[in-house]
């Protein structure tokens, strides 16, 4: 079976002012080989109350005949890659008002046939046992309409078989249907957000979120504090998301020149897609663990009738050597890594020589599960090189976390190349576990980065 993430996107994607789904959009493209999208979906918003469909499902074409230019290129770097038939045949309108409530822009039969819908309903019911990813990047009322449509046709064990399939990750609520999703089938749901309000006034609670770490430094959608809302966050490398980078480093090319100049934040959809991405650190199923996207937690916050993945806070030190601990500390931390690696594939785009450009490390674990008692010692070796045979730079550090039950400082002792031991300290009660990483950099420029996560789990007796 293919082991590639079912992605569909409901992007509120239009010409302006603000460009970043067109950002998301050229970046998934060129992760196509890695991820198997099944839709582009044109959707409305808060911000897109009333969308000009025609106008922006033609963006997604257009941005589809881009990438056509350059697959024959990408293709002589990597397998995979889908044709341009295809990735055509998978775009469609969604519902083209706003989502205010039931009946009214969702869950109502005037809506049953919309494109969007179905498509949704397609990808559903296909037999393939692969969970479906659904990134919400406008409103979720085209899902919304698709869940309720299936609910009056499907047999209920058909359709709990549906929505157990389901995995959602939506760029907060941009409109009443995602609060109404959770509530009606919550129970029965996948679904990371970090919960908003539904209308316009709804981006004075971005800075909660975990998704504005991708580039929010400097705007009220980032919040180091979860107060304060004005000046953004720090730590992170804001020269990585600047126009200035993003000219030379992926603005470049005949794809690369249709990626928009920021005019406000960088892609503030791609966080609900960087998580699928076989990269060694990402586990799709679970966000608890951390990935590219961001790092969550399973509970209950106040005003959901039901439990959803929701904003968690990792310690990352930061610019300037001080320690950060917010929600978009959980994407940031990955900066430097997903922009490289992203500014690597935009430069397959350019040529056909497999040797002129940098790709992905290889990574081989002689063991990735250790189960230790408290006061063993353990080592922990791996085996990197890139493609080219050079060897790469590794770095090893724990990932406390990503880990469970596990309050203990416990210092990684390198061995050689490839291999550190750790001591469980020998006061360890509770059976824990520990995450160690492993990040292998190659030399190239841009480089590529690829991980290996091990799992010590401690147990007593």
């Amino acid at each position: 079976m293919n082991g590639r993430c079912r992605y569909i996107a409901l992007t509120d994607i239009n010409p302006g002012p603000e460009t970043d789904d067109i950002q998301s959009v050229i970046r998934l493209l060129l992760y196509s080989n890695e991820i198997d999208i099944e839709g582009l979906i044109a959707c409305s918003s808060c911000f897109l109350k009333k969308p000009n469909m025609a106008q922006n499902t033609t963006i997604l074409h257009r941005l589809i005949d881009g990438y056509g230019v350059v697959r024959s290129n990408l293709l002589c770097h990597a397998d995979g890659w889908p044709d341009t038939a295809y990735l055509h045949s998978i775009v469609s309108d969604g519902i083209p008002v706003f989502g205010q409530g039931e009946g009214d822009g969702f869950a109502e039969p005037r809506w049953k046939d919309n494109a969007g819908v179905q498509a949704i309903l397609s990808s559903l019911q296909r037999g393939d046992p692969r969970p479906l990813w659904i990134g919400l990047w406008g409103g979720a009322n085209t899902l919304a309409q698709a869940l309720w449509t299936a609910e009056q046709t499907m047999k209920a064990e058909t359709f709990t078989d549906c929505l157990q399939k389901l995995r959602i990750y939506s760029i907060s609520d941009q409109d009443h249907a995602g609060p109404w999703i959770r509530a009606r089938y919550g129970d029965r749901l996948f679904y990371i957000v970090s919960p908003s309000r539904c209308d316009c006034d709804g981006a004075a609670d971005y800075y909660r979120a975990t998704w504005p770490g991708i580039s929010a430094d400097r705007f009220a959608h980032g919040s180091e504090d979860g107060v304060n809302r004005t000046n953004g966050f720090t730590g992170a490398r804001r020269d990585l998301v600047s126009n200035r980078w993003l000219r030379r480093n992926i603005r470049i090319g005949s794809f690369g020149r249709m990626y928009p100049r920021t005019k406000y934040i960088m892609e503030g959809d791609t966080p609900s897609f960087l998580g699928l991405i076989p990269n060694g650190l990402n586990l799709s199923e679970q966000p608890e663990l951390g990935c590219w996207g961001g790092r969550y937690e399973r509970r209950q916050p106040q005003g959901e009738p039901f439990p959803i993945y929701t904003n968690a806070r990792d310690t990352v030190t930061g610019m300037g050597g001080k320690p950060h601990c917010s929600p978009q500390a959980t994407i940031w931390r990955w900066r430097e890594d997903f922009q490289n690696d992203f500014a690597a594939r935009m430069q397959w785009t350019l040529t056909s020589d497999y040797t002129a450009a940098n790709h992905p490390p290889i990574i081989e674990a002689e063991q990735d599960t250790f189960i230790v008692h408290p006061g063993d010692t353990v080592r922990l070796h791996v085996t990197a090189h890139d493609p080219s045979g050079v060897p790469c730079t590794l770095t090893w550090f724990v990932y406390p976390e990503a880990g469970r039950d596990f309050s203990y400082r416990v210092p990684l002792a390198v061995i050689d190349r490839g291999t550190v031991a750790l001591t469980v300290p020998p006061s360890v009660e509770a059976e824990s576990e520990l995450q160690i990483i492993l990040r292998a950099a190659n030399a190239g420029s841009p480089f590529h980065v690829r991980y290996c996560r091990i799992s010590v789990r401690v147990i007593s007796g």
